[in-house]
């Protein structure tokens, strides 16, 4: 498939990083699989300093990725000061809740979709929102920036029950960010938007931002980045006005 949103390269006519870098020079990304691709050369945290580095070229920017496959919000406290902490990063993305819903609706042998979604290998909301906020309060203790990363989606099928069920959990994560006044970059809405929008005149035939339903693409990783610089404040170049 071609590629729909290209990589993301600014101009470097903004030299003044905002509020939010402006003492910033380690970010640390904390994650699951998708955040462990994302340090691949397509990768959003990849994509996000590249961006960073043209933008800013007087403001180094040093991307740790932590990102670990199939881990859920326990697996990712439990190495939290490990993983974040003992870097001593600036700033810590936190991307979490993808697989605490998704497992709940796969057999232990990962063999079949289990539809009642109860299969016991995901994390019900309570829990997950105590180990993410155990993380985000650490964070804050450490003096460590926090960006709060919402799910992006499970499947485009976008009406499926795992869909539903992390509509929940995303709309206690963004309590949980408000109030520890920690930004949150809310992916699920920008991944929907495209993905409804693409589906109305396309059908449902393609995926349009994920190799399986919910590992990304260039075209997803490159929304992904494009999501957490705005939300960053980093401005966004328009790319395909005529020249």
């Amino acid at each position: 498939m071609l590629s729909l949103i290209p990589m993301i390269v600014m101009s470097t006519s903004a030299q003044t990083p905002p509020a939010l870098l402006a003492n910033v020079h380690k970010i640390v990304c904390m994650g699951d699989s998708i955040t462990a691709a994302g340090v691949e050369p397509n990768g959003f945290v990849t994509v996000m300093d590249k961006t960073l580095r043209e933008v800013y070229p007087g403001h180094k920017i040093e991307f740790v990725g932590v990102g670990i496959g199939g881990q859920k919000a326990p697996d990712m406290h439990a190495r939290f000061k490990r993983d974040v902490i003992a870097k001593h990063p600036d700033l810590v993305t936190i991307s979490v809740g993808v697989n605490d819903v998704w497992h709940d609706f796969r057999d232990p042998a990962w063999t079949k979709r289990v539809p009642t979604g109860d299969s016991g290998r995901g994390v019900k909301l309570d829990v997950h929102l105590a180990e993410l906020e155990a993380m985000v309060s650490e964070a804050e203790a450490a003096h460590i920036k926090v960006v709060m990363l919402s799910p992006t989606v499970i499947y485009e099928d976008l009406g499926c029950d795992e869909n539903k069920r992390l509509d929940k959990y995303i709309s206690a994560q963004r309590s949980l960010a408000k109030r520890h006044n920690a930004i949150y970059v809310d992916l699920n809405r920008a991944f929907k938007t495209a993905i409804s929008g693409y589906q109305k005149v396309a059908g449902k035939t393609h995926l349009l931002l994920t190799t399986d339903g919910v590992h990304m693409n260039d075209q997803g990783n490159a929304l992904m980045a494009a999501q957490i610089l705005s939300s960053m404040g980093v401005p966004l170049p328009d790319r395909i006005k005529p020249q």
